[in-house]
């Protein structure tokens, strides 16, 4: 309770200094604008100012939120991209066959080449391979860890080749789908299944 200049007791009302609340769907819509800017024309169409336009969110909104478009790119990859790391179904068979199915969603997708960018960025810009880098080793990791839960539960021998393994399951589907035509992908799609099926099969095999 403050008191006037005579000494009387005055009400005083609490004013607040916030600033405005944090926007709960700022992040989702980045995210959701810069993979499908990234995904349509790599590096070049990653900018500030287009995902600021494309997510209908300002600029001085965004840098408040990420230093520059390096920490959108690199968070975007977490939140709208690959991850390998919800596989754990107790099976081999079955990680391999969601490994799999997560592989094609993504190269297959509506940001399918988000992948090739990212290969073809690294060469070019330092910002995308210090993104690209600790991403990928992240996925290898999470690939990785598929195949030695495995030989923990003895289905796999302990000197399986997990190399080749990842290599089989993540080359086939990319070569797959990058060389598939446009005009044979939605038959691709249909036939997805009985694909990623024979060729579980085929890294299993390999594996025992």
């Amino acid at each position: 309770m403050a008191r006037d200049p005579q000494g009387h007791e005055v009400q005083t009302q609490a004013v607040s200094v916030r600033g405005r609340p944090k926007d709960p769907s700022l992040e989702d819509r980045v995210f959701d604008a810069a993979i499908d800017l990234y995904g349509r024309g790599g590096w070049s169409a990653l900018t500030i100012e287009s995902v600021s336009r494309k997510a209908r969110v300002g600029k001085a909104a965004i840098y408040a939120r990420w230093s520059d478009r390096e920490g959108v790119l690199r968070e975007t990859l977490d939140a709208r991209w690959l991850s390998l790391a919800g596989i754990d179904s107790g099976s081999f068979k079955q990680d391999l066959t969601l490994l799999a199915r997560a592989l094609f969603s993504s190269f297959a997708g509506d940001h399918g080449n988000v992948l090739l960018f990212l290969q073809a960025d690294s060469l070019c810009y330092p910002e995308v391979r210090r993104v690209r880098a600790p991403y990928a080793r992240r996925l290898i990791r999470e690939g990785r860890q598929i195949v030695k839960r495995a030989v923990d539960r003895h289905e796999i021998p302990a000197d399986a080749n997990t190399a080749l393994i990842m290599d089989m399951i993540t080359g086939a589907i990319a070569n797959h789908v990058s060389t598939t035509p446009l005009r044979l992908r939605d038959e691709m799609g249909r036939k997805s299944a009985a694909y990623i099926e024979t060729l579980v099969d085929a890294a299993i095999r390999i594996a025992r």
